[in-house]
């Protein structure tokens, strides 16, 4: 299944608060600094695809998104993502997220919506630490003033890309917009039309004055005129925020996904205590440098006493089938991106990576480790082969990186 931009109406730019969100006037490098890092990209299922779009967190206790009725159309559920950082910097990169998307794909249920006004809220399971909701402008902004948006135009290979505009006018706006072939949707709500390049994917991002303050919500872009814009206004965000569906939404239950820094199983007791140190240790940098690696080593396949005799007969290839059919669900419930398995009986090593990560790591990498590994279990130094094997690993994701 592909990514394809939401392509309905309109698309891009924004500008959005901060993190201390503080209220004094501040230039276009300030407010996307403070902004970005409420904002997030969002996915939403079709029959005939994945469309995204753009949203922002707008209150931080109960963990609502705003985006566009258009982007989550009437799907009950929508995943979003919230800009990972390095150095202090948003990474903007979108197969970063997509090699990731189950590490930081943040699950949604569609809480609320104004197909009117074509805006949607989201409950998200968690948000991130230190992440704050923008703050919302009392009123509408005046016709020259600066604005700001955000937003992840599906044409660019960047995410949270950033756009200045001013304010050409505010009005009431009565127009018509193809969601899909042949899904007409018809849409009545203040808006704001400013000077802004916007573009598909950008749609549902923030529009935000100098203040940091959230003034509108990317609706779309004017197809046959140059910059001009539409976001839909503060006034129409308010009245969707004071409906019984959202003002009832509940605070509690947040299931935060929580990621623990992966650790060497050794349940067949194949290495020493200071070696299995040593490997938790590389182990544990590799998962501050992004990469999550999976070690297993296990006494026996299965503790049925008549599967596990059938599996000692079975043919090596049909043996190998199981050992990696095991392997990849292991990997899968540790949501590692590279998993080794060793298992005494039957004797079996498997090492794979999953297909999100390959193509990140240099082609040759699961057979550098098979040979690592088989080298010292062949000549029973398992300790050296723990080591070589974490070696070769670290050296292929420094190269990569």
């Amino acid at each position: 299944m592909s990514l394809r931009p939401l392509v309905p109406l309109v698309a891009f730019a924004l500008a959005l608060p901060s993190v201390s969100f503080a209220q004094e006037k501040t230039d276009g490098a300030g407010v996307y600094k403070k902004a970005v890092p409420s904002v997030v990209w969002v996915h939403s299922k079709r029959s005939n695809g994945l469309a995204t779009g753009s949203g922002s967190l707008v209150d931080k206790d109960k963990r609502l998104v705003l985006t566009n009725y258009h982007v989550v159309q009437d799907n009950p559920s929508a995943t979003v993502f919230f800009p990972y950082f390095r150095d202090g910097h948003p990474v903007a990169e979108k197969e970063f997220y997509k090699d990731r998307a189950k590490r930081y794909g943040i699950a949604g249920r569609v809480i609320a919506l104004d197909k009117k006004a074509d805006l949607a809220v989201i409950q998200v399971e968690h948000v991130p630490e230190k992440t704050d909701a923008l703050p919302l402008a009392a009123g509408s902004p005046e016709p020259g003033a600066n604005v700001h948006s955000i937003g992840s135009a599906g044409k660019s290979d960047a995410l949270f890309g950033y756009v200045k505009g001013s304010v050409r006018q505010v009005y009431k706006k009565d127009w018509k917009a193809e969601l899909e072939p042949r899904k007409i949707a018809r849409f009545e709500a203040k808006v704001i039309e400013t000077d802004s390049p916007t573009n598909p994917g950008d749609s549902g991002g923030p529009l935000l004055n100098d203040k940091g303050e959230l003034v509108g919500v990317t609706q779309g872009g004017a197809v046959n005129a140059q910059l001009v814009s539409t976001f839909i206004d503060i006034s129409e965000v308010r009245q969707l925020l004071n409906t019984s569906a959202v003002k009832g939404a509940k605070a509690d239950k947040a299931a935060k996904k929580v990621r623990t820094t992966p650790t060497v199983s050794d349940g067949a007791k194949l290495f020493s205590d200071a070696a299995v140190k040593a490997a938790n240790e590389a182990l544990a940098d590799l998962f501050k440098k992004e990469l999550d690696v999976m070690i297993e080593t296990h006494k026996s396949a299965t503790s049925d006493e008549k599967k596990l005799d059938d599996l000692r007969k079975a043919k090596p290839t049909d043996r190998t089938a199981f050992i990696r059919d095991w392997t990849h669900e292991r990997i899968r419930k540790a949501d590692a991106d590279l998993g080794i398995l060793i298992c005494d009986d039957p004797k079996s090593l498997y090492v794979d990576i999953t297909p999100e990560m390959k193509g990140r790591l240099p082609a040759d990498t699961v057979k550098k480790v098979v040979d690592a590994l088989t080298d010292g279990l062949r000549t029973k130094k398992p300790d050296d082969a723990l080591k070589a094997a974490v070696k070769v690993i670290q050296d292929a994701w420094k190269e990569k990186k």
